[in-house]
């Protein structure tokens, strides 16, 4: 009965063992890690790509605002002209 139950607690902690020893950690590759370093620069060099390029839009907006106030300014006169 000793016997039995001493096989069952050793076959018990064997198992479990070699259970945590397969849930351990993970280490990534060193291919894996350079990937990672590459993906991480190409999406700071977007991230200022996109800032740039929002600037670039909110210029192009200020510039369409100030053109279109002339339009309207120059369509003003223009009926001042027609009228006189």
């Amino acid at each position: 009965m000793k016997r039995m139950l001493t096989i069952t607690v050793v076959a018990i902690v064997l198992i479990s063992f070699l259970g945590l020893i397969g849930c351990g950690p993970k280490y990534a590759s060193k291919e894996t890690l350079d990937q990672l370093e590459e993906a991480k620069s190409a999406c700071e060099s977007v991230k200022s790509e996109v800032k740039s390029l929002e600037k670039q839009i909110e210029d192009l907006q200020n510039e369409k605002a100030a053109k279109e106030a002339k339009v309207a300014e120059l369509e003003k006169r223009l009926e001042e002209l027609k009228g006189e």
